[in-house]
């Protein structure tokens, strides 16, 4: 007989559960227990499977923690496309990605020093964002509070590196100005032809060193189809995390969507615009550094911090307007104050609006 619909779920389901178990078995045969072998001390793990900017968030309350743990050998677990940021902070010996690494903390902790997952408001199905991500990060384990993003030191050698490939792509460091429109999730995206635009203007000022960042694949879609914004020179797939980050910190200005790439420059210190809509600054960047973004003007900005969410990640009831609604003159005059340009080089921009910094 063929197994009921009910009972071929609980199979299923069975199957998963075994099989988480059994990788976090492996975890612990392959890293836990050489790491005890090798060291003759019970290792530290810290854990937070996401994207690059999360990565960069963790590193203040990471290092805090360290020093609970002196002499102890320090693990960071997260998605192999944030590896070399724990690596670059120095915060880890090693570097795993082990989806469900909260199996170790829970059934092996007697095998570690710590366990320390980091979490915050938007992961909790009835909170939200209340603070700064760093800061959150800091408060969850009674650490000094943090406010700004961890500077990540750059190699020489990597920074000579970038700068032989931005030659090469004929651009100059002296106007370099880095645009960053995705891939991400759809609903932080905006639309091409507003990059287009803004570019446009950027290149009539003077400012035709614009180079396009980014990568062609997404950690929640891999492989996915890049767009090239008109006016500029394309640098997709060209640098690894720590060229990236070199890259940015040579440019006069990045200009980003809310991603991984804005943590980054938040890092380096690159005066930026960033553009957000679905989610809100404040809850991402300091004061200081925000202080030129762009904001949504619409009544449901900010959805991903609202409990149930109005946003499926692929789109949304409202067909994205927070995103869609930006215009780029908002953008360019952002783009005109940090740049340290006279509006009336443009004709006469409008006067700075503060509802667009979150000021």
């Amino acid at each position: 007989m063929m197994p009921t619909q009910g009972a071929q779920i609980r199979i299923e389901k069975k199957s998963t559960f075994l099989g988480r178990h059994l990788k976090a078995l492996g975890f612990v045969l392959r890293v836990i227990l050489p790491c005890l072998i090798r060291t003759g001390r019970r290792p530290v793990i810290f854990s937070r499977y996401a994207g690059l900017g999360d990565i960069i968030c963790t590193i203040p309350a990471a290092r805090e923690l360290m020093k609970r743990h002196p002499g102890s050998p320090f693990i960071y677990n997260c998605h192999a496309d944030s590896a070399a940021i724990p690596r670059m902070a120095g915060i880890a010996e090693r570097v795993t990605s082990l989806k469900h690494v909260g199996l170790i903390g829970h059934w092996y902790s007697f095998l570690l020093g710590g366990f320390y997952h980091f979490a915050h408001g938007d992961d909790r199905p009835d909170d939200g964002c209340h603070e700064l991500l760093v800061t959150e990060f800091c408060r969850q384990f009674d650490v000094p509070l943090a406010y700004e993003h961890p500077e990540l030191p750059v190699a020489p050698e990597v920074r000579a590196r970038v700068i032989e490939r931005l030659a090469e792509a004929n651009l100059s460091l002296e106007k370099l100005i880095l645009i960053h429109p995705g891939p991400s999730w759809p609903v932080r995206e905006w639309p091409i032809e507003k990059w287009a635009d803004l570019v446009t203007r950027l290149k009539g000022l003077g400012y035709s060193d614009i180079g396009q960042l980014g990568v062609a694949r997404y950690l929640n879609f891999g492989k996915v189809d890049v767009a090239s914004v008109p006016g500029t020179v394309s640098l997709v797939n060209a640098f690894s995390v720590e060229e990236c980050i070199a890259a940015i910190s040579m440019a006069r200005l990045f200009i980003g969507i809310d991603s991984g790439l804005l943590h980054m420059a938040a890092s380096a210190r690159t005066p930026s615009v960033g553009i957000f809509g679905m989610t809100l600054p404040q809850f991402r960047f300091s004061e200081s550094f925000r202080n030129c973004f762009v904001v949504s003007r619409v009544e449901c900005v900010g959805c991903e911090h609202r409990k149930p969410r109005l946003h499926w990640v692929t789109g949304c009831p409202y067909e994205i307007r927070c995103m869609k609604t930006l215009a780029a003159d908002d953008l360019f005059e952002m783009c005109l104050a940090k740049l340290g340009e006279n509006p009336e080089r443009n004709g006469g921009m409008a006067s700075r609006n503060p509802a667009l910094t979150n000021e």
